[in-house]
């Protein structure tokens, strides 16, 4: 099966990657949290280029999308978004591009991915789920879905400014890119925030390669923090097992409730 390749611009050196069948994901400025670089809409010039928009927007926020939407360029493929009110937006312009749903939480069953299904072209399957939930899940499906490939999984999106609040507080320097430690578990999570909110991941890559299936057809990779030259190496399918664990593929997550119990 032929996959496409969604990766996200985390760093303009990505650009000169020698693969086929690659979108650059542009995190747009002023719409999306949670990477070290945004993009001005004039500023994505690349082909195959799409919107990433995964911030929860106010009324103000939608209003003012509205109008940058409106002079998108002919380069820009898809927009990729968070928000249902960005869908909402995209009807009324009787948009032509792709336009695919990223809620991470609120992908974890085919019932509900189908029912967004019936309004986009395809919906980001949830990295909150086991291997077995996943294949049952593409089993499911009426279109492809753009199915996890190399990432760093996010863990929590607050609106909040939680380093800048923490570190004025305590007269810290300001800094919005930090790596912090958390004692109990023992795990780490890198944070990173802009003015609209705060994201943390969980600090391992979490390798979900080896999924495999007609309705994966689109894999999404967030190189966060990592070379062009490592990018290479997970595309080209290498052994990356020093920066990558399981994440919830293999055990479930604690929180969620069972079936029954819904």
């Amino acid at each position: 099966m032929k996959e496409t390749y969604f990766i996200v611009a985390t760093s303009k050196d990505l650009f000169d990657l020698k693969v086929k069948d690659i979108n650059f994901l542009f995190p747009l400025e002023e719409y999306s949290v949670g990477y070290p670089l945004t993009y001005k809409m004039e500023e994505i010039t690349s082909e195959n280029a799409f919107l990433l928009i995964n911030r929860i927007l106010d009324e103000k926020s939608i209003l003012s999308l509205q109008e940058q939407l409106k002079q998108i360029s002919k380069k820009i493929k898809g927009i990729i978004f968070t928000d249902l009110g960005v869908l909402e937006i995209l009807k009324e312009m009787h948009y032509s591009g792709l336009k695919i749903y990223m809620q991470n939480h609120n992908t974890t069953n085919a019932s509900s991915i189908n029912a967004y299904l019936e309004d986009v072209d395809s919906v980001f399957l949830s990295t909150d789920i086991t291997k077995e939930e996943m294949m049952c899940i593409l089993d499911k499906v009426h279109k492809p879905l753009v199915v996890p490939y190399f990432i760093l999984v996010d863990a929590m999106y607050s609106r909040r400014t939680l380093l800048k609040n923490f570190q004025e507080e305590f007269d810290l320097l300001k800094q919005q890119e930090v790596l912090l430690h958390e004692p109990i578990s023992n795990q780490d999570f890198l944070a990173i925030e802009n003015a609209y909110g705060t994201v943390l991941y969980a600090k391992k890559f979490v390798d979900y390669r080896f999924i495999k299936h007609k309705n994966a057809k689109y894999r999404f990779l967030n190189p966060i923090g990592l070379s062009k030259e490592c990018v290479e190496d997970i595309l080209m399918g290498k052994d990356l097992k020093d920066i990558s664990n399981s994440g919830f593929l293999e055990k479930e997550t604690y929180y969620r409730l069972k079936e029954e119990e819904r």
